[in-house]
């Protein structure tokens, strides 16, 4: 999908921030009236899944005083999952072997760089042993990452494991691959060939933006490029301030070419301008930069506790338009598909060889467009809504839009699909991965 009219000005507006929150809020109102292309809406669910977003964060954290715990969105907890403290167990390891605050914030930063990127979908079959404790999908491939990331399967130096460097990736095995997410004929992994391909491209970046990665070509080393921005303010001895933004330049400058440049994508004046989509709605341009996003709030704990980074403006972020976030708001009744497009949906599973019960579309799909849009503005919308149902608006305990994410939304996605879905767990609405970043 090409865009031959824009300016530079254009393209700079659609890579930001900024632009998410802004291109997608026309949508709340179309929404609200019942307006939308593919889905029929009924407002009068908002309360039910008020009520059960919130009986899930409460469910999790009980008190008051626990909602304080709840932690921003992000990769840490699932490297975590299952109750198993893999990555702190690490850390602690790292730290009593007399490894500086400095270097963790580092290996960290290449463990979660890495395990993002590769995080498209893995479908309803892959699911990764864990000596006996099984997982699948986005958790399943944080923890068989971390795994390759001890094995040392992304470093290219042998006595140093605890890394990723360009080179390695660059020259990536499909032996590694499979060996590192246990894939056999029974253990079928959605698009293999993409993924491989997408961590060989991951490694070309690293290598070709030494300016940000270093000579080693480590995701870690934009640790040393953030502080020697001349934005970062020393606040401390071992203290910086920086704004969101910038860290927000840094990502899209240094992992931008990661985006394929194909007929699919949305390129103006020849620039592909990523998780950017055409809304048949507003028949405009709206942006998602949903893993650029992911990322971003990932980074946010090992830059602040090991980097000692204080990031602000961080508001600026909006919710992950993914099918646990928007899947909750389809499977308790909100969104509801139309008939032309459920019936389009169901006729390309049954051609893809998917769950037939369950639609399917590509990520082009104005279904798929239209519903991540409204995944986002929904998450706003409900977020005063869950804090007044808890009773903490205006309180010390009051939730942000990550803490909903995290304790909410995304396991109440997660909760409503197990329900209603018990053999796959999936999504109601599925997309067709090949592996690669969208």
């Amino acid at each position: 999908m090409t865009n031959s009219t824009g300016k530079q000005s254009d393209i700079e507006y659609l890579l930001s921030i900024r632009s998410v929150r802004e291109t997608n809020s026309p949508t709340l109102k179309a929404l609200l009236e019942n307006r939308l292309t593919n889905f029929d809406v009924d407002i009068s669910r908002l309360d039910d899944i008020v009520k059960y977003v919130s009986e899930t964060i409460t469910s999790n954290y009980p008190t008051k005083e626990s909602l304080l715990t709840i932690p921003v969105h992000g990769r840490y907890q699932h490297f975590e999952v299952g109750g198993n403290p893999r990555l702190t167990n690490l850390i602690s390891e790292w730290t009593k072997s007399g490894l500086t605050d400095y270097e963790i914030c580092k290996r960290t930063l290449d463990l979660f760089v890495v395990s993002v990127l590769i995080d498209a979908g893995a479908g309803n079959e892959w699911k990764f042993d864990e000596t006996g404790t099984i997982f699948n999908r986005s958790e399943g491939i944080a923890v068989a990452s971390f795994h390759m990331f001890v094995n040392g399967d992304f470093s290219n130096d042998q006595s140093s494991p605890y890394q990723v460097n360009g080179l390695k990736l660059a020259n990536y095995s499909p032996e590694l691959l499979e060996k590192g997410f246990q894939i056999t004929d029974n253990n079928k992994l959605y698009g293999f060939d993409g993924r491989l391909n997408l961590i060989r491209k991951i490694g070309h970046i690293l290598e070709s933006k030494k300016e940000i990665f270093g000579q080693d070509s480590r995701p870690g080393n934009l640790l040393d490029y953030l502080i020697a921005l001349p934005t970062c303010e020393k606040i401390s001895e071992s203290g910086y301030k920086l704004n969101l933004e910038d860290l927000w330049t840094t990502l899209m400058k240094g992992l931008h070419d990661i985006w394929p440049k194909d007929s699919t994508r949305t390129v103006v004046d020849g620039f592909s301008v990523g998780d950017a989509w055409k809304l048949k709605l507003n028949d405009s341009i709206v942006t998602f930069h949903k893993l650029t996003q992911w990322l971003t709030y990932s980074l946010l704990l090992p830059l602040r506790k090991f980097g000692h980074l204080e990031i602000y403006n961080t508001e600026l972020l909006t919710g992950l338009p993914e099918y646990r976030n928007g899947g909750v708001f389809v499977d308790l009744g909100l969104l509801t598909l139309k008939e032309e497009a459920l019936q389009k949906g169901l006729e390309l599973s049954k051609e893809s060889k998917t769950d037939q019960g369950i639609p399917s579309f590509t990520a082009i799909d104005d279904v798929i467009v239209e519903w991540r849009s409204s995944t986002i503005v929904l998450l706003d919308y409900i977020l005063p809504r869950v804090n007044d149902y808890l009773k903490i608006t205006g309180t010390e305990y009051q939730l942000i839009l990550p803490q909903l994410i995290e304790a909410g939304s995304w396991p109440s996605g997660r909760r409503i699909a197990a329900s209603l879905r018990p053999k796959t767990s999936g999504p109601p609405i599925n997309l067709i991965s090949d592996g690669t970043v969208f």
